[in-house]
């Protein structure tokens, strides 16, 4: 079924707008300049209810798409659990054709695991940056934290299957779905930019860069209860070794598929290094400035977390 097909479907389904609203008795007792003013009247009243209504349901129905898309992705891509799943790699072949499904290595997502303290902060010990999965972090100005526009871009091809057809279900025209989707992607990609990558310790992403907020609205959005809220479900996802919380600005998947875990749950699991009780929640430069303060003192110890060097866990280093 072709776009405008469906968005004709779409627009039964919502509210098509009705010319003829009288029997057709009564319209030809009417006069015919009255008759015809008063039919253009209402079906332009009817037009105008319909594409209001919508509009309105677009919000919520891409945050769901939203949701469920960054659910997808942060699981079964960056945490590779497609390799662990069977269904999924047979599904691969079935619509493939090929022989064996291919084998996901995170895109640098499961060395970000790796690299993060229980604090948020990031490791920078000599002996973590000469390991293997620190070696593939370097490529990336800011170690896999943030979305930038070639990031961004590959989102909006990955909402494409999903949104498409939902889209013109509800009525929409290819152009007028197009804007939607880029619009849900630009402002997912401006949470998570305004979000992430300070939240590990690296430097704001400029708009050059990666789509953000300014950064005097990003410090007021950082102070509400919702980014509040966000911090905590994400420090979740770390403390409980990326097996939890999969969602990151668009909660709800996690709750629909039983994987989020409350922060009175995930909290005791928690393993902080000495003076994440008084790290800022969003210190942007923490890494750059304590690469620099390491080289500038000649210090080689490793992060401690009671005393303790923490050790590379093997399933967050091998998909």
């Amino acid at each position: 079924m072709s776009f405008t097909a469906a968005s004709t479907m779409g627009k039964a389904l919502v509210g098509v707008p009705v010319t003829q609203t009288k029997s057709f008795r009564q319209m030809r007792a009417a006069p015919a300049g009255r008759r015809s003013s008063k039919v253009v009247a209402m079906a332009g009243a009817e037009t105008a209810v319909a594409v209001a209504t919508r509009w309105a349901l677009a919000v919520p129905t891409m945050y769901a798409v939203v949701s469920f898309n960054e659910y997808v992705t942060h699981r079964w891509f960056q945490h590779a659990e497609f390799n662990k799943t069977d269904w999924m790699k047979a599904l691969w072949c079935k619509v493939t054709g090929a022989e064996v499904a291919p084998k996901c290595d995170g895109g640098g997502h499961i060395e970000h695991h790796a690299e993060t303290l229980d604090d948020m902060s990031l490791k920078t010990d000599p002996k973590w940056l000469k390991s293997e999965p620190a070696k593939m972090l370097e490529n990336s100005k800011y170690r896999g934290t943030a979305f930038e526009y070639d990031i961004t871009g590959l989102m909006v091809i990955q909402m494409l299957p999903t949104s498409i057809p939902i889209l013109a279900l509800m009525g929409f025209s290819a152009p007028s779905g197009m804007a939607i989707i880029l619009g849900a992607v630009a402002i997912h990609a401006a949470v998570w930019n305004s979000l992430h990558p300070a939240m590990h310790g690296m430097e704001d992403i400029p708009l050059s860069e990666g789509l953000n907020v300014p950064l005097p609205l990003a410090k007021m959005l950082r102070k509400t209860g919702y980014y509040n809220w966000l911090y905590k479900n994400h420090m979740g996802h770390h403390v409980m070794s990326g097996r939890m919380n999969y969602n990151v600005c668009c909660p709800g998947m996690d709750h629909i598929l039983g994987t989020y875990c409350p922060e009175e749950e995930w909290h005791a699991k928690a393993r902080m290094p000495a003076g994440a009780e008084t790290r800022d929640p969003y210190p942007a430069g923490e890494y750059n400035r304590r690469l620099q303060e390491r080289a500038e003192k000649g210090m080689v110890a490793a992060e401690l977390v009671d005393g303790v060097e923490l050790e590379l866990e093997p399933e967050l280093v091998s998909a």
